[in-house]
């Protein structure tokens, strides 16, 4: 699917957020494609992307970290190649990962993710020694505590994105529509000939607006919204059983549903739901 974002706005949002935080964010899409940014570096990481070689790693150590999330579903803090803090949240729409923001660059007062050490590495290996340690020092301390409120700062602020349309889908009405319906019968049996009864539709036209609009087929559609479902209800719903999410998520066929689930996630509905708690 694809998704158009308002890069004027979205980037004077940002820049206000870095003139209250003094933490730099930049909001890259579903591709890594740089989107949007408040002011990009501090001093520090100017010097670094001033020289082609170290840019390349800087441009490595997002895309790395960017898969990551991409993978789990989840934000990741990390210490990246220069030693200095940073972080990456992904942004989701409707159960698919459509952005990634990425905030930095801080030391951690705890010193765990932020190394001056390895920052004066990086700058002698690359002839940039120079006021190293003192840009380093320079860079913002962020508490665990400050680091939780930056993070629900940033989640209100993505959430407006969409209140005020800042981010918006390029999909047709139709297919928003076949979207949420596919959403609220999630538990029932969804198939092909289910939709085009559904909506009025030849098996030929609802064929071209996934492959269009989805990239997808319907059944594979249909089975990644209920891995996501599974996979929220085994975080989220404690109280429930493999077996119960199975229901749940519309699998009439229980040893079906764990194969699936394997294959989607890599591991078992009972290993992650164990790996959660």
């Amino acid at each position: 699917m694809n998704y158009i974002f308002n890069e004027e706005k979205i980037t004077a949002l940002l820049t206000d957020f870095y003139t209250s935080t003094g933490i730099a964010v930049t909001l890259y899409d579903a591709s890594m494609r740089r989107v949007a940014t408040s002011p990009i570096y501090s001093k520090f990481c100017a010097c670094l992307q001033a020289e082609e070689r170290t840019r390349a790693f800087c441009r490595l150590s997002d895309q790395e970290h960017m898969r990551t999330v991409g993978k789990t579903g989840e934000s990741v803090l990390y210490s990246c190649h220069a030693g200095v803090m940073e972080m990456i949240s992904p942004i989701f729409y409707e159960n698919t990962l459509i952005a990634y923001m990425q905030m930095g660059q801080f030391r951690d007062a705890e010193n765990v993710y932020s190394s001056k050490e390895t920052a004066e590495r990086v700058f002698r290996e690359n002839g940039l020694l120079d006021g190293c340690v003192e840009l380093f020092e320079r860079l913002p301390v962020v508490a665990e505590n400050k680091r939780n409120a930056l993070v629900n700062m940033m989640e209100v602020i993505v959430k407006s994105f969409w209140v005020d349309g800042l981010i918006y889908s390029k999909r047709s009405m139709l297919s928003v529509k076949i979207d949420r319906y596919i959403d609220e019968h999630l538990q029932e049996k969804i198939c092909l000939q289910t939709l085009c009864d559904a909506f009025y539709l030849s098996k030929n036209a609802l064929y071209r607006l996934f492959r269009v609009e989805f990239s997808s087929t319907v059944n594979e559609y249909v089975l990644k919204k209920r891995m996501a479902r599974a996979k929220e209800l085994l975080t989220k719903n404690k109280e429930l059983d493999v077996a119960q999410v199975s229901t749940l998520c519309g699998f009439f066929d229980y040893n079906y549903f764990i194969r699936a689930f394997r294959k989607f996630h890599g591991i078992t509905p009972y290993q992650f739901k164990k790996s959660s708690d």
